[in-house]
């Protein structure tokens, strides 16, 4: 299957090209620079240079997307902290959810594309405390949360809006990244520097995906989803306090402090039960780093590493 894939530079499109690639599909995507594009092109890639919210790629987005057989949607630029409240930090995501999904869909259909895969989250679940949370849960539409919640409320429904005979979608909501690259190695940092605490007493819970489980729920999709179908990403959640000890005894060092004083950050139980039954996925890989993650997690710059950097 030939494929178009937006996202293919972030943690996930790294994760995601190779295990495309093994399957035997070939590539086409997106990239905002020549180095990317020579890049990706070096990795068995065909790249067009181009950006999704410019309006000169989207004018030529259809020509980009002919002869393809399905798109995949994959690109956010979400901040470094994704509980960041303010809009500002989201700006980018929030217009490649809206404006780059409405782009794509219309130049998917001018292309005669035949399937689309949507990246979507389940950050926009409300939060369910210890309630199991399927995808028939309705998305947060509160105010409080609508910097993060409102567009991927716009984006499904665009998405879903298409009759599944007039093309075969499928939106894939995925738990929090971890793995290489992502906000894992920024907690790595914070348990190592004894920095890093747990709001109230750790009992949210969390819906985590490896971004390599993630990518083969991608690929599984692409060659096998239902038609119009919706899917939780996720490994099986785990309490906030849970998580970080566990990553501490992998670091060997301190659990890091509860204050109970505190309210319970927002906790998202996701069930995988749809993704087992009806996709056929299931985590394989795991949330927790392995030891070379462990070994090269960001941490304060030791004299070692500056005297490395000083010889370069």
């Amino acid at each position: 299957m030939k494929i178009f894939v937006v996202g293919t530079t972030g943690v996930l499109g790294r994760a995601l090209l190779p295990q495309l690639q093994q399957r035997g599909h070939t590539v086409r995507t997106l990239a905002r620079t020549l180095e990317k594009a020579r890049a990706l092109e070096a990795a068995g890639v065909e790249a067009v240079i181009g950006d999704l919210l410019a309006p000169a790629t989207v004018e030529h987005l259809p020509s980009h997307i002919s002869g393809c057989h399905a798109v995949v949607h994959t690109a956010t630029a979400i901040p470094r902290d994704p509980n960041h409240p303010d809009p500002d930090a989201w700006r980018a995501t929030t217009r490649l959810r809206t404006e780059g999904t409405q782009s794509l869909l219309s130049a998917t259909l001018a292309a005669k594309a035949r399937r689309y895969i949507q990246l979507s989250t389940v950050m926009a679940y409300p939060d369910g405390g210890d309630f199991w949370l399927h995808e028939n849960v309705p998305l947060d539409s509160s105010p409080a949360r609508a910097t993060i919640c409102a567009p991927v409320i716009k984006m499904e429904e665009m998405v879903s809006s298409f009759h599944p005979s007039q093309l075969h979608w499928c939106i894939l909501r995925a738990g929090q990244f971890v793995g290489p690259g992502t906000d894992q190695e920024n907690q790595l940092e914070g348990l190592r520097a004894s920095r890093l605490t747990v709001p109230g007493r750790g009992q949210s819970y969390l819906s985590l995906v490896h971004v390599n489980d993630m990518a083969s729920a991608i690929v599984t999709a692409l060659e096998s989803a239902p038609a119009g179908s919706t899917f939780n990403i996720v490994d099986e959640p785990i309490q906030y306090g849970d998580y970080l000890d566990r990553l501490a005894n992998l670091l060997h060092v301190p659990h890091p402090v509860r204050q109970p004083e505190l309210p319970e950050p927002h906790s998202c139980r996701c069930s995988n039960e749809a993704a087992r039954t009806r996709l056929g996925w299931s985590p394989q890989r795991g949330i927790w780093p392995d030891e070379e993650q462990l070994g090269t997690a960001p941490t304060t710059v030791s004299s070692t590493t500056q005297a490395r950097r000083a010889a370069r």
